[in-house]
């Protein structure tokens, strides 16, 4: 199966990935994956941020690049390796990994409903990319919230039904962990337990926290007094961060009538 784009042809200062298919001294041709029997061109300058004295010392037919796109015109493209940053190089690569994966799962669908593969992207590609912005989000997201992730987003209630088994028998639900290192200090004379009650209020934080099980939870290690360690998992970093700061909050009342101090350090 290939994977195309829905769009003919990228827009000025989109991210592209490509494959080299031909090697000249003055610059590289890459087939771009995206789109069908599309190529673009990047000149010997823009291959890379240091002097290349020899482009086939940093280039390679068959291999994978990203590349900002500098000009459009009818079906000629120019892009620029050199202008997109290792960080956006690894985002572009893990959409277009998700994005393959969101079809392949539409791919299967449609297969059990019968129904052709571009039609299934009219009914349900279309209709989610406008709505989420993200394709794989919508699969994703409905780990979570069921089938109407897909009929929120104008899909029928029968495809929503097929997308959401799909989704729970073949993708797992994304875990992000945060961990933060905790010192505790409590000076009256009966610091330890202030600090073991501070400690057990913290643990029971993750119950005001409105989330699923399996979304989010937390387990706490003593590191050696006055060190602990709080380490949280969840769905993603936003309600992990959340519930640590609720834990820290947490400390900090209850240790506000006694002479403590609280120190939030992130782990090594």
């Amino acid at each position: 199966m290939v994977y195309m784009s829905r769009r003919n042809l990228p827009e000025y200062g989109d991210l592209v990935i490509g494959t080299v298919k031909s090697i000249f001294d003055h610059g590289v041709y890459v087939d771009l994956d995206e789109y069908d029997d599309l190529q673009a061109y990047c000149h010997v300058s823009e291959v890379s941020s240091t002097w290349v004295r020899n482009i086939r010392n940093v280039m390679r037919l068959g291999k994978k690049v990203v590349g900002r796109v500098m000009r459009v015109k009818e079906n000629q493209i120019d892009i620029s390796i050199k202008r997109v940053s290792d960080g956006l190089k690894r985002k572009k690569v893990e959409e277009t990994k998700r994005y393959k994966t969101a079809l392949t799962l539409l791919e299967m669908s449609a297969k059990i409903r019968k129904i052709s593969f571009e039609t299934a992207r009219a009914e349900v590609e279309d209709l989610c990319t406008e709505y989420y912005g993200s394709f794989y989000q919508a699969f994703e997201e409905s780990l979570f919230s069921g089938e109407s992730i897909f009929t929120d987003a104008d899909v029928s209630e029968e495809w929503a039904q097929v997308l959401t088994d799909m989704a729970k028998t073949n993708l797992t639900i994304p875990k992000v962990e945060i961990s933060r290192d905790i010192e505790i200090i409590c000076w009256e004379g009966n610091g330890v337990n202030s600090i073991r009650d501070a400690l057990k209020k913290a643990s029971k934080s993750r119950e005001e926290i409105d989330a699923e099980e399996e979304e989010l939870n937390m387990n706490i290690y003593v590191r050696g007094a006055p060190m602990y360690r709080f380490v949280i998992s969840a769905r993603d970093y936003e309600l992990a961060e959340e519930l640590m700061s609720k834990v820290v909050s947490t400390i900090e009342d209850s240790l506000s009538t006694v002479k403590a101090s609280v120190r939030v350090v992130e782990s090594k």
